[in-house]
């Protein structure tokens, strides 16, 4: 039996943090034996093209916002996929169902290559198909039943509205098969899943275009009075030695780190800071200046700087291998990449080369290609090793909270951070051009230091949006419209456990908002009295 009863029965377990340290405890490390075990059988089965995957473990939790209350997770599997992905091969464990499944998870972007592959080489993949009909299930979105002896995978085409599918075996608990057919279910998939991803890959290889951008720019950078008089010029209010600060770290690091709550104008920052170098204006395109969302996912340096595809013998680019190889062909001009919300995943996996090339003289990253030069999808060439451009600035924006990762001594010993978390309301005034009423801007200091005291401060972002708000409200009383926005924008953001610091920040907002703000005085008093039941309240509740 592939999973122990005490295993499988931790998706059963009580309780959110409950049941998600049973399943580390009990199921995990049994998981990944069978995956350990999978990936070596995988590996012989697809020697050349194996490297290129990658393994994941995820969780499916359900989270009911209308009651305020997190439920515990319902699945846990690993999945083996790789780049362009949009299909790859897992083994869920249900606690739902009470099963093991083994599927093919393939979305919508990928239904393209199926059908084509089903058209094309249909001998080649009827067996698979038919055991799947047979053994197991196909599960998509689908309004009509199939006709009498429709395979499902032609009914599966045939639904417009089907984009996900889900295509497998599945096995119950109570008859759980050895751990060598599941692996074999597993192999089964692979060649499938590897087949969609050659095909996607010569269609993509196809369709991309390399845009030069042959323009220089001036050398150096510009005095710090006038990037700073840019950026101010933009709408942005930030401290002056902040500021300084963050212009000398870029200059001193090829890495800086901006920490701070959401909305505090981190990613905006980086941004106006390159538009400054080269003088471009709001709205205008700029080169030199390249934003990479990080993604969850992300576990590896194939996600960031691209891979070698052994089939085409191309090196698949991504737009930020582009932006570097801009960079080194223009040494005199500094380079921004913004790396937004970096620790969504743990950036000494995904950085590793280049954290590694921080710390060398050559500053050289390994590509994994087998040739000193490889061409590049969609045009170009691309050496390897690659050195890392002396003129490259990587610029992360951090957030702290339940959906990120703490940063890892080796990210921060490679790094100047630069924290943005206070709010100068007294700046914002300054700065802000319409009229609002002289008792709105009081109200707004005092619950900026309540909010800040129960640590969930809102930026400027939300404050100059309730602003704007307050300014459309045309006909309503100005202290109406506040009261309408600090239910939508700012008590939402409140949540805690019962501590003194967070019931004396409860009870000072409804001081402030009695008598005034009742909209937002009510839900207060709604929120004290869940603190005082519960010792817990957050704005759903």
């Amino acid at each position: 039996m592939p999973f122990s009863l005490p295993a499988l029965q931790a998706l059963l377990q009580p309780g959110v943090g409950e049941r998600w340290q049973a399943v580390q405890r009990l199921l995990h490390p049994e998981l990944l034996a069978l995956a350990n075990r999978a990936a070596e059988r995988a590996a012989t089965l697809l020697p050349r093209q194996w490297p290129l995957y990658e393994l994941s473990f995820k969780a499916r939790r359900a989270i009911d916002r209308g009651k305020g209350r997190r439920d515990p997770i319902e699945d846990y599997w690993f999945a083996f996929d790789r780049p362009p992905r949009g299909a790859g091969v897992m083994l869920t464990v249900s606690g739902i169902e009470r099963t093991v499944a083994v599927g093919l998870q393939l979305w919508g972007a990928r239904r393209p290559q199926l059908a084509r592959l089903w058209h094309e080489a249909r001998p080649l993949w009827e067996e698979l198909i038919d055991r799947i009909g047979a053994e197991g299930q196909a599960r998509f979105a689908s309004r009509r039943p199939p006709a009498p002896g429709m395979r499902w995978i032609d009914h599966y085409l045939a639904q417009r509205q089907a984009q996900y599918l889900w295509a497998g075996f599945i096995y119950p608990w109570e008859r759980l098969p050895p751990d060598e057919q599941l692996i074999n279910d597993l192999c089964a998939l692979l060649p499938l899943n590897e087949a969609l991803m050659e095909l996607a890959e010569v269609e993509l290889s196809a369709t991309a275009v390399l845009r030069e951008t042959p323009e220089r720019y001036r050398t150096g950078l510009p005095p710090i009075e006038q990037i700073a008089a840019t950026i101010r010029r933009r709408g942005m209010v930030i401290d002056e030695r902040t500021l300084y600060a963050f212009h000398l770290a870029v200059q001193a690091r090829p890495l800086v780190i901006l920490a701070g709550p959401s909305g505090s104008g981190k990613t905006w920052l980086t941004r106006l800071y390159a538009d400054a170098l080269i003088g471009v204006g709001e709205g205008q395109p700029n080169p030199i200046y390249l934003l990479v969302a990080v993604q969850p996912d992300w576990h590896s340096a194939r996600d960031l700087l691209g891979y070698y595809n052994t089939l085409t013998g191309l090196y698949q680019p991504t737009p930020f291998l582009r932006h570097l190889l801009s960079a080194a062909a223009d040494p005199g001009q500094t380079y921004i990449v913004c790396l937004d919300e970096m620790n969504l995943a743990r950036p000494e996996y995904y950085l590793a080369p280049i954290l590694s090339a921080m710390e060398t003289a050559e500053g050289l990253i390994d590509l994994g290609t087998p040739l000193a030069e490889t061409p590049l999808a969609g045009g170009g060439v691309v050496r390897n090793p690659l050195r890392l451009p002396a003129n490259l600035r990587l610029i992360g924006t951090v957030n702290v909270d339940e959906s990120t990762f703490t940063l890892s001594d080796k990210v921060l010993d490679r790094a100047n951070l630069i924290e943005l978390s206070n709010v100068d309301l007294a700046a914002l005034r300054a700065a802000h051009q319409g009229d609002i009423d002289e008792q709105v801007w009081q109200l707004l200091e005092a619950i900026q230091t309540q909010m800040a005291a129960a640590g969930r401060p809102p930026g400027y972002r939300v404050l100059s949006e309730t602003l704007r708000f307050i300014e459309q409200a045309i006909g309503m009383n100005p202290l109406e419209a506040l009261d309408m926005q600090i239910l939508q924008r700012l008590l939402p953001r409140l949540r805690g456990d019962d501590t003194p610091r967070f019931r004396q920040a409860l009870r000072g907002l409804h001081t402030i908002c009695a008598g005034r703000l009742p909209r937002s005085a009510a839900r207060l008093e709604h929120m004290l009295a869940r603190l005082d039941r519960e010792g817990y309240a957050d704005f759903y509740g």
